[in-house]
């Protein structure tokens, strides 16, 4: 037999309703095929639910006494069959056979349905769940590269400053351990800088660090705030006011996430006053 006949076979096989001529084929083909294993497995699965999902039913009074009232009346008829020997002919037990047979044959195609309809069902639900998963794997990759892209502008940014030769670069000292530095360059020309910081303690989560340029005999300018990764490291792109490029002092302090207009924490990085 071909592959699909041998596929065509299994949900009556599922249902134990194929006779021995075709079932032995079909346990052979079974022992070399994976794919009809497995969905041959699935299949008495699907019907072993069925059986146990249906309710069984006691038969009604009604029902009774239909029977009782039938059997009544074919004692006499049994009776007086056998006195005169007479055989039920052969052609209308044929005819009451097709019908029983037709109905038993309606009744294994619907299980033989309901078996295929939960064995699709089971495997759209498989296929949503993969698709999810691969949906999460492709977000999860697309911030990562995000993230990359992010690292590698930055990188082209500080490069490009310090290739500059206006440039300027400032040193900063950490005001509480030896251990927290950073360098602030920018170029004289254009005021584009970039902020490269090492050794800062973690952020809590409701904090950020928040750059701040002060000028000579003016109040602390706000910059950008930023947070540092797991090493403490951070580099962070920014534009130099015009008015501090004159001469500022660059400090560092620890902020309220959406950062502060003026100075409330704790400084952490300062280049030293000129």
């Amino acid at each position: 037999m071909e592959h699909q006949e041998y596929q065509e076979l299994l949900a009556m096989h599922a249902l134990d309703a194929l006779d021995a001529s075709e079932a032995r084929p079909l346990e052979e083909h079974l022992g070399t095929c994976a794919d009809c294993r497995a969905e041959m497995i699935e299949l008495r699965d699907a019907a072993a639910l069925l059986a146990h999902a249906a309710t069984p039913a006691e038969p009604g009074a009604q029902v009774r006494t239909q029977i009782l009232t039938n059997a009544r009346a074919e004692s006499p008829q049994r009776s007086a069959a056998k006195k005169s020997a007479q055989v039920i002919p052969l052609p209308q037990r044929v005819n009451k056979l097709w019908p029983n047979l037709l109905k038993l044959a309606a009744g294994v195609a619907f299980v033989a349905l309901l078996i295929g309809v939960i064995v699709l069902w089971r495997r759209d639900v498989r296929m949503r769940q993969e698709i999810a998963q691969l949906s999460r794997q492709v977000n999860t990759q697309q911030r990562e590269l995000v993230r990359d892209r992010d690292v590698l502008e930055r990188q082209r940014t500080a490069l490009a400053i310090l290739n500059s030769p206006t440039a300027k670069k400032m040193e900063l000292a950490g005001t509480l351990t030896q251990s927290t530095r950073g360098t602030f360059v920018y170029d004289q020309k254009t005021g584009k800088a970039i902020l490269m910081a090492e050794g800062l303690p973690a952020t809590p989560a409701d904090k950020a660090y928040e750059l701040w340029f002060i000028p000579k005999g003016h109040s602390p300018m706000p910059g950008k705030i930023f947070t540092v990764d797991a090493s403490g490291r951070a580099m962070l792109p920014t534009q130099m006011p015009a008015e501090a490029m004159a001469g500022a002092i660059v400090a560092i302090t620890l902020e309220p996430k959406k950062g502060s207009a003026v100075p409330t924490g704790t400084i952490y990085l300062s280049s030293p006053s000129s």
